[in-house]
């Protein structure tokens, strides 16, 4: 079941970025199945990863969506921001373990996960 959810999120997204974005299908299908991977591995723990920021410049960063890795995470207070838990398609939120605040990137600028 989990499978068949994860295909068809990449499929959405896949499809979201050709018409959305103009990607070519294989560009777009790549780009969401990175994407997957690393939202199942910012779950699982601390991941390393590089994307293009929206001024073109490249970043490396730290982060993590599971609870146990950092402290800053576990006791993060949302200050009543009525944006937050709000979804925008595309957008991979992740709590940066350097900065130690939520960020966000477009799956079309995710670049590479860093394997160590």
């Amino acid at each position: 079941m989990l499978r068949r959810l994860g295909n068809r999120w990449v499929f959405d997204c896949a499809n979201r970025l050709i018409m959305d974005e103009g990607l070519e299908r294989k560009h777009a299908f790549a780009q969401a199945a990175k994407a997957y991977h690393l939202l199942e591995q910012l779950g699982k723990g601390e991941v390393r990863f590089e994307y293009l920021k929206t001024n073109g410049e490249l970043r490396q960063a730290r982060g993590t969506l599971c609870h146990g890795i950092c402290e800053a995470f576990d006791n993060y207070a949302y200050k009543d921001r009525p944006d937050v838990g709000q979804r925008d398609f595309g957008i991979i939120v992740y709590f940066d373990l350097d900065k130690e605040e939520f960020r966000s990137l477009h799956v079309r600028n995710l670049v590479v996960m860093i394997k160590e």
